[in-house]
């Protein structure tokens, strides 16, 4: 065989092995993309809470920590001044309710409408309750009140007209009082209720005082025109 016979066998030789060889790299290293592309990405860790924001909250803290240190030292002091005053004396010291009066002004009005264009009125029960200690004076004691309307002239069964019941955190509101006196000063709408032919009606109240428990009353007839 010639020299130039064996070189282009060695040629095709060597292209045989080196195509086969690059085809194997190339599977190897896509089948190692894909692989990779499968891998799950690891996920970022929670940043923790710095800066102005752990700042703010330990002041939030501090300052939930000082009020309660402050409402514990107001309650120990309270406790101290009270164990140190005799019960009886205590007790003694304090005003208490023993009746309650309706005054004289206690009756039937008429009221204008709250509409500015309508020149209607309505009739409105106002009742003036004066709660009276055991000095005869008068305080705003704490408690329940209840009012009924009567027209003791009607069948037994249509007497009662209306009842009212208000409890201590709207009585409370419900204090008022001139240069001489105070009371507690309530107005109901009775338009509904009267017919006009009424002569004469009751007026009753009874309250419970929350401090002692005790119920009081007081009625008194009213006009009602």
């Amino acid at each position: 065989m010639s020299m130039k016979a064996k070189t282009q066998n060695l040629k095709l030789r060597t292209q045989n092995f080196l195509v086969p060889l690059c085809l194997c790299g190339c599977i190897l290293l896509f089948a190692g993309c894909q692989e990779k592309a499968k891998l799950p990405k690891s996920p970022k860790a929670s940043k923790p809470l710095v800066g102005a924001k752990a700042e703010q909250s330990e002041v939030t803290i501090k300052r939930e920590n000082e009020k309660l240190k402050a409402e514990n030292q107001q309650l120990e002091e309270q406790i101290k001044t009270l164990t140190g005053i005799d019960r009886l004396a205590r007790t003694e010291a304090i005003s208490t309710i023993t009746s309650i009066e309706l005054t004289n002004r206690c009756g039937i009005y008429d009221k204008k409408s709250d509409d500015s264009n309508s020149t209607e009125k309505k009739k409105m029960l106002i009742v003036y309750l004066r709660p009276i200690d055991d000095m005869g004076d008068c305080i705003k004691a704490a408690g329940a009140l209840k009012i009924d309307l009567w027209n003791l002239d009607a069948k037994p069964d249509e007497a009662l007209l209306k009842s009212w019941q208000l409890e201590p955190k709207n009585l409370r509101k419900k204090w008022s009082g001139s240069l001489l006196t105070s009371y507690y000063k309530l107005q109901f709408d009775v338009n509904s209720v009267l017919t006009g032919k009424e002569k004469e009606l009751t007026l009753k109240a009874e309250f419970t005082d929350y401090l002692t428990g005790k119920i009081l009353k007081a009625q008194q007839v009213i006009n009602s025109r």
